[in-house]
């Protein structure tokens, strides 16, 4: 039974060490029996660099029958035990350099008491270690909880302790190991971060194959002298003297001061994972010399020999179960934490959405060149960092992105580069426009793509629970930034991955978009893998500023409107052809028409004026082509109507693609009197999609604008070539591009009838929101119907959450002062606003809870106090000024415990809040309240983090962030 492999977590978890185990000393002299002519030499596996005391410089020599005198070994008796542990230790010690048997020989233990106090106190240092482990360092260097390692320790130094006070001649292992030596390593490891992995992570191997060590010397006690049983003692001496070059090595380390310590590069993680290997390997040739010895046992002793036998290896499966159960109980952890991490649903490249009928890949005639330069780029191990394609809206960015990931990810067997993550920003969908979700779901794929990033990042996620609440540069230093520089790939692994982010301009923060380049700049001298951009998005100023800040040799550029207009027609004709042969066959196939398109309809003659009419906008022939395919709508009709439009030669591009569109809706009412009311449905429907934050399905619309299903259906029935409209009524309805929002809302057709008005549209949403929170169905106390004013969020489930929290309540909560914010009104005290504050400021706050984001209520009550004039609703300002202060104090346990809110939050408020006073009452089942201060006090916030003193604050120029230093070199 051989030991076996760490599995990917284990090795994840050990990657983490700082760079700190290399070490340079002469070889020492091999204890070994000379070997005769006859002798058989069979020497070990190869050692590596990390233990010269076992190097194949020293082999353990195989003993034929020649090279001793014996007779009829297996009748002579087993050696006292007393003798066979000297011998062990002598032989072991003599395998050691002079340097590392002095170092051994000080911390060696005299007698049993001597051994019983050691341990106590070796004991005490693991478990200070395990409880300096449970804090949250920041030095440089690994950044992540150590408590597993410091509680694997402690459970094998336990196991030692329970054997009790055993004389030292009868337990060679709790004589011959440095158990003082061992103490002092551990104080270090507890004193020092940056050493603390690698140290914890050698004495937890060193203790584990103790454990084993000893299960072989009992077994060797009990054999009879014999030529396996003395190679076997070989082979204990070489693992012994091994674990015996490890501590000598950490012990001498340990003995230096803080400062030379810092100054030497003793723990490198390569040289760790040597010794491991070695460790293996050593073990893996003990167990072999103890299997021979089983084998050698003559007929009479082969029954106690087969005893013996098979109580070793129990011994060694407990032991191997022991280990098992830590590294399932490591991955079992890791799991939970990952699935912490929150993501954006809808932005991966290959995310489900229900009708979406575009094409997501570019048609394999098309955008050739461009499609080699980013796979050239992308193979290319001295590539740039980023490869930025730009172009204008509708010039086929998305498609192209979607197409390079699409090819990544079909890559995920290639060792030259694969898919590490993606993003797909898209504004109007929530989370997709936003980057506060931006890197927790970039980190999301990683791991799955890169496993050995999982211990890591889950380390991360512990040591921080509220990692995703914080600044995007903090997201990206502790889930993305320090464990790509930890991580350690297997040899047979890609160490090229791709990022693809696609539309970074529709983040609606100027701010994260160039949080989100700079951050990504400092991956450049990340070594262990090389993590890629490849970035679309149009050539807004604030991005191409930002880019021609940059080294040039940090980015490649592509741009889209600078491609040949040759080129441009070309892909542009043979995307034209491939869908209008579609559209044709669709056509011909349908046996209720009579009419027979011919095989060369429409003709090239009007494919290249269409053509001519798109370029260089690919969403014109995409959307031409949906328009005329439509099997509601005859096609041969549909695209003489795109003809009569494009004829004009007076409108843009936009007008030409959208206008035919909107006038064909309007031309098929019977009753032209029927106009007026059409028309308000329409820019009541479309006009909220396509102003809507989030995207709602058609249910979620109905309840939302008050509206009939069935007629939120006849009005998007006409418009699936611009819309993605789902079968079911279940599923999100969304413009399929961009500019059909910008088109509508435009200042230039605000007055027309298909225009939307921007303000007067969130005005209107504004106010439906605020009518559906203070509705029957809406808001109110414990609408979860808890059991108890204590009840955790977590164990109310999902499905509770959904049934008793609508998606159009959900939506409400959160955009709601979104809304009020774009509406551009002058907000008084005499508004809803501050009469549904009044009323649900509480019952807000617990949805917010139960929705998991109650966080957010600070940035929502800044936005709505930041478009209020103090001298015009006094009132309402006063409230959100004290309800921000009342958030503060409370976030942490409302997110806990969303019940809360109504009695410890109210009751611990200031006699004077105003949250306290309009809102709350305390509970009828508490029958004396504390005493509180009058007021809040002038502290916002506590900072947390630092394990000691702080001894320096600075404020950025702009008072946006704050750096502060500490005595715990953090």
């Amino acid at each position: 039974m051989s030991a076996k492999s760490d599995p990917p977590s284990r090795l994840g978890l050990r990657q983490r060490l700082s760079h700190r185990f290399s070490r340079s000393r002469s070889p020492a002299s091999p204890f070994v029996v000379p070997p005769t002519t006859s002798t058989q030499q069979i020497s070990l596996p190869q050692a590596s660099a990390a233990s010269p005391a076992a190097q194949s410089s020293q082999p353990v020599t195989i003993l034929s029958a020649t090279s001793i005198s014996i007779s009829a070994p297996s009748t002579i008796s087993p050696l006292p035990a007393s003798s066979i542990s000297e011998d062990i230790l002598r032989r072991t010690l003599q395998r050691l350099t002079e340097d590392e048997r002095n170092v051994i020989k000080k911390y060696l233990p005299t007698n049993a008491a001597d051994i019983s106090s050691t341990l106590d106190a070796v004991l005490s240092e693991a478990q200070k270690s395990q409880k300096e482990c449970e804090r949250k360092t920041t030095a440089a260097g690994p950044e992540f909880s150590l408590r597993d390692r410091a509680d694997k320790i402690i459970r094998w130094l336990d196991r030692f302790k329970a054997v009790g006070d055993i004389a030292v001649n009868a337990d060679p292992i709790h004589a011959g190991l440095p158990w003082a030596g061992i103490r002092l390593i551990l104080e270090i490891a507890t004193a020092n971060a940056n050493e603390r992995a690698a140290l914890l992570d050698g004495c937890e191997t060193v203790l584990d194959m103790a454990h084993r060590l000893k299960a072989y010397m009992e077994f060797l006690s009990r054999l009879p002298v014999s030529l396996p049983r003395t190679n076997f003692e070989a082979a204990l001496v070489a693992f012994y003297a091994h674990m015996f070059w490890f501590l000598a090595e950490a012990i001498r380390i340990c003995q230096k001061s803080t400062l030379h310590r810092s100054f030497s590069a003793l723990w490198d993680s390569s040289k760790i994972n040597d010794f491991k290997t070695r460790t293996r390997d050593l073990e893996r040739g003990t167990e072999t010399g103890a299997e021979m010895c089983s084998r050698d046992q003559q007929d009479q002793d082969r029954r106690n020999g087969k005893r013996r036998w098979q109580d070793l290896m129990h011994i060694l499966q407990q032991l191997d179960q022991i280990r098992g159960l830590q590294d399932s109980i490591d991955q079992l952890r890791n799991k939970i934490d990952l699935d912490k991490i929150p993501y954006v649903e809808g932005a991966f490249f290959d995310a489900h959405e229900d009708g979406d009928s575009i094409r997501t890949t570019c048609h394999p005639e098309t955008r050739v060149d461009i499609l080699y330069q980013s796979r050239d780029w992308m193979q290319d191990k001295a590539s740039k960092l980023m490869f930025w394609l730009n172009g204008a809206a509708g010039t086929g960015k998305s498609t192209i992105s979607q197409t390079v990931a699409r090819w990544l990810s079909d890559q995920r067997h290639s060792r030259t580069v694969q898919l590490g993550a993606s993003f797909f920003f898209k504004r109007g969908e929530g989370d997709r426009g936003t980057a506060k979700k931006f890197f927790p779901t970039i980190v999301r794929q990683l791991v799955i793509n890169i496993p050995e990033l999982c211990p890591l990042v889950a380390d991360a996620i512990r040591l921080d629970p509220l990692l995703f609440g914080k600044s995007l540069a903090t997201q990206f230093e502790y889930l993305v930034e320090r464990p790509l520089q930890h991580v350690t790939l297997r040899p047979t692994c890609c160490s090229m991955f791709v990022v693809v982010v696609d539309a970074l301009d529709e983040c609606n923060s100027t701010q994260d978009i160039k949080t989100i380049l700079d951050l990504w700049l400092r991956l450049e001298s990340v070594t262990t893998i090389r993590l890629r951009l490849f970035l679309t998005s149009r050539p807004e100023l604030p991005i191409r500023l930002k880019f021609r800040k940059m080294l040039d040799g940090i980015h490649k550029d592509v741009i889209l409107h600078d491609v040949p207009k040759t080129v441009i027609r070309h892909d542009i004709m043979a995307f034209l052809r491939d869908e209008f042969s579609k559209i044709r066959e669709d056509h011909n196939s349908d046996i209720s028409l009579e009419s027979i398109l011919p095989s060369d309809w429409p003709g090239d003659e009007i494919l290249q004026k269409l053509a001519e009419k798109s370029i260089p906008l690919f969403i014109v022939a995409a959307t031409i082509c949906r328009f005329v395919g439509d099997r509601n709508w005859n096609a041969p009709d549909r695209l003489q109507t795109i003809q009569k439009f494009q004829a004009l030669g007076q409108k843009s591009q936009m007008e030409q693609i959208y206008l035919p569109i909107l006038t064909q809706i309007s031309a098929s009412l019977s009753d032209p009197r029927d106009a007026e009311q059409f028309y308000e449905e329409f820019r009541t429907i479309i006009g909220s999609i396509v102003v809507l934050t989030n995207a709602l399905s058609i249910s979620s619309l109905s309840i939302l604008l008050g509206q009939p299903q069935d007629t939120i259906k006849r009005r998007l029935d006409p418009l699936h070539s611009v819309l993605k409209i789902p079968t079911s009524s279940n599923d999100a309805v969304r413009p399929l591009h961009l500019s059909f929002s910008e088109f509508l809302l435009s200042e230039d057709r605000r007055n027309e009838s298909f225009g939307v008005n921007g303000p007067a549209t969130h005005k209107y949403l504004l106010g439906r929101c605020l009518e559906l929170l203070s509705g029957p169905n809406g808001l109110r106390e414990n609408i979860c119907k808890l059991k108890y004013p204590g009840c955790p969020r977590s164990d109310v489930e999902a499905p509770v959450i959904v049934a008793c929290l609508s998606a159009p309540v959900q939506y409400a909560c959160r955009y709601w002062v979104h809304h009020a914010k774009e509406s551009k009104i002058l907000q008084t005290d005499d508004d809803r606003i501050y009469g549904f504050l009044r009323s649900h400021f509480l019952h807000w706050l617990e949805a917010l809870s139960l929705m998991g984001i109650v966080s957010d209520a600070i940035d929502i009550l800044k936005t709505l106090q930041s478009i209020l004039s103090p001298e015009n609703c006094s009132d309402l300002y006063n409230f959100l000024e004290d309800a921000y202060r009342f958030i503060l104090a409370n976030r942490h346990m409302a997110d806990i415990a969303p019940l809360q809110l109504y009695s410890s939050a109210v009751m611990f408020a200031p006699q004077m809040s105003v949250v306290r006073n309009m809102c709350g009452r305390v509970p009828s089942w508490i029958h004396q309240t504390p005493i509180t201060p009058s007021a809040w006090g002038s502290v916002l916030q506590i900072l947390e983090g630092h394990t000691r003193s702080v001894n320096a604050v600075t404020f950025s120029t702009d008072g946006s962030l704050i750096a502060s230093a500490s005595e715990d070199q953090t």
